[in-house]
C-alpha cells in the first residue's frame, strides 16, 4: 500500500438526517444510547478524535476504537440497516453509500461506555459474474475487473467489464519495476546481491519495511525487491528505480506488454508523483494541463526538491488530474504472465517474491500458488493475482476502483469481498 499521513484539519459539524427507510435506534438503554452515539459521530463532518471517543469508550478502549472509528469515518455517510439489542450489548449494522454494509459490535459495561467494540465487514452477496457488476455498479465511481485464464503464456478473459479501461494502478505499477529488474538480472548488468544506499530523500516517502534505518546503511536488491512487492515500500521502489535507471523501466512497460508504454514515459518515481499530486506547492493542474515536454520539466523539477507533503491534501485523489500510473486490466493480466514467464535462471527469484504475501485467504489445496500485488492511493484501491490452481492451471484476477473521493481501509475490506467471489466462480478443475 502507499502510505498516507493521517488529516488534521476539520470543517463544520452537520449530521445527515435519516434517510427513508432508516432503521430506528430505541435509546432506552446504555447500548442503545451508544449505538446511536456511534452514529452520530461516523456521520459528522468533524474528525474522529481521542477526546470525543472518551465519551464513548472506556478508558482502556480509547485508543482501539478511536483508530477503527477513524476507519469508518472517511466512509461516511452511513445509514442504519439494522440494530440487534441485547443484555449490555449491541449489533449495529451499517449500509454505506456504495452498496456495502460495516458491522460493528459492541458491549457496554457498568460505567455504561463502550468496553468492547469488533468491526466486521460483511461481504456482498455474488453468485455469478452478473452479480458482480451488479455490485460493482453500485460504487458511485469506476471499476474496471477480469477474470483470465493463461494459456501458453497468454492471457484469455472469462469475464470482465470495462477490461480496456485505462484506470489508476496505484502499487501494481511496482510489477514494472520488478519486471525491469528481471530483465537486468538476466542481462548480468545487476545482481540480486548488489546493494542500495538508503538516503535521507529516499526515506522522504515512506517506508514501512526499513522505517528504522539510517541513511547510508545498506540493503541488498533481492531484499529491496521483496519488500517492494510485499510490503509495497516506497523507499525500496524508488531505490530500485534509481538502481536500474528509468528507461529500464520503460523498457519493462514495452515488454511486459503495457497497452500504451508512451503514457507513463518519462516514468515518475514515487517521489517525483508525490510531489506533484501531494507535496508543497501544489502542482496537480500543471500536470493535468501540460504536455509532454512540460510534464517532463515537472518531473525535473519534483525530483530536484525536497518532498514536502501538505497536509491539507493527504486524503484528497490526485488521478482526476492524471496524477497515478494508468493501465488496463489486460495490461496488469499482462504484466503478471510476463514476470512469471521471466522468472528464470537467475531471475528465478521473482516468482518467489511474488508470491511472498498472497493478500487473500484461499484454501492452498485448491491454489497453491498464489502471486500478487495490490495497491492504495487517496481514490484508488486496486487488487490483482497470479494464482495456479491443483490442476496447475495459471489464473488471472484484477479489480481497479476508482472515486474522486478518498476511500479507506474499510472499503478495501469490503472490496475483498469482490475479489474472493471472483476466485468462486472461476471453474478449476
Amino acid at each position: 500500500m502507499l502510505a498516507a499521513v493521517p488529516l488534521t484539519s476539520c470543517t463544520t459539524n452537520s449530521t445527515p438526517s435519516a434517510n427513508a427507510g432508516e432503521v430506528h435506534i430505541s435509546t432506552g438503554t446504555p447500548q442503545g444510547v451508544r449505538a446511536q452515539q456511534i452514529v452520530d459521530m461516523l456521520n459528522s463532518d468533524w474528525p474522529i478524535g481521542t477526546e470525543s471517543i472518551k465519551t464513548l469508550a472506556g478508558p482502556d478502549q480509547v485508543d482501539f476504537v478511536t483508530a477503527a472509528m477513524d476507519q469508518l469515518w472517511w466512509e461516511r455517510p452511513y445509514t442504519v440497516a439494522g440494530i440487534q439489542l441485547g443484555a449490555g450489548s449491541a449489533e449495529l449494522q451499517l449500509a454505506t453509500g456504495y452498496g456495502g454494509r460495516q458491522n460493528i459490535d459492541i458491549r457496554t459495561g457498568s460505567s455504561t461506555l463502550v468496553d468492547r467494540f469488533e468491526v466486521s465487514t460483511p461481504a456482498p452477496h455474488i453468485g455469478s459474474f452478473a452479480d458482480v457488476d451488479t455490485v460493482l455498479s453500485r460504487l458511485g465511481g469506476r471499476y474496471s475487473y477480469q477474470v483470465s485464464r493463461v494459456v501458453d503464456g497468454r492471457c484469455e478473459p472469462i469475464a470482465g467489464t470495462n477490461t480496456d479501461l485505462p484506470l489508476p494502478l496505484a502499487s501494481i505499477f511496482k510489477t514494472y519495476v520488478l519486471y525491469a529488474v528481471a530483465q537486468e538480472v538476466l542481462a548480468g548488468r545487476l545482481s540480486w546481491d548488489d546493494e542500495l544506499t538508503i538516503t535521507a530523500r529516499s526515506k522522504a516517502v515512506g517506508s514501512s519495511a526499513f522505517d528504522l534505518m539510517r541513511p547510508g546503511q545498506r540493503i541488498p536488491v533481492r531484499l529491496a525487491a521483496g519488500k517492494m512487492i510485499s510490503s509495497s515500500d516506497n523507499m525500496a521502489t524508488d531505490l530500485l528505480i534509481e538502481k536500474v535507471g528509468r528507461r529500464a523501466v520503460e523498457r519493462a512497460l514495452h515488454d511486459a506488454g503495457h497497452h500504451d508504454p508512451a503514457a507513463l514515459t518519462p516514468f515518475p518515481t514515487m517521489h517525483e508523483l508525490f510531489s506533484i499530486g501531494w507535496g508543497r506547492p501544489d502542482l496537480r493542474e500543471q500536470w493535468r494541463d501540460g504536455d509532454r515536454a512540460q510534464r517532463t520539466a515537472l518531473l525535473r523539477r519534483a525530483a530536484a526538491a525536497r518532498y514536502d507533503s501538505d497536509p491539507l491534501r493527504t486524503h484528497e485523489p490526485a488521478s482526476p488530474y492524471g496524477v497515478e500510473w494508468f493501465g488496463t486490466a489486460a495490461d496488469i493480466c499482462r504484466v503478471h504472465t510476463a514476470l512469471q514467464r521471466i522468472a528464470v535462471g537467475a531471475a528465478a527469484p521473482v516468482r518467489d517474491i511474488m508470491a511472498d504475501l498472497p493478500g487473500i485467504d484461499l484454501d492452498p489445496a485448491q491454489w497453491p500458488y498464489i502471486g500478487a500485488k495490490a495497491g492504495n492511493l487517496p481514490g484508488d484501491l486496486t487488487f490483482s493475482w497470479y494464482a495456479e490452481d491443483r490442476t496447475g492451471q495459471p489464473w488471472v484476477v484484477s479489480l481497479q476502483t476508482n472515486w474522486d473521493t478518498f476511500h479507506g481501509p474499510r472499503t478495501g475490506a469490503w472490496l475483498m469481498g469482490v475479489t474472493k467471489a471472483l476466485f468462486r466462480l472461476i471453474p478449476t478443475g
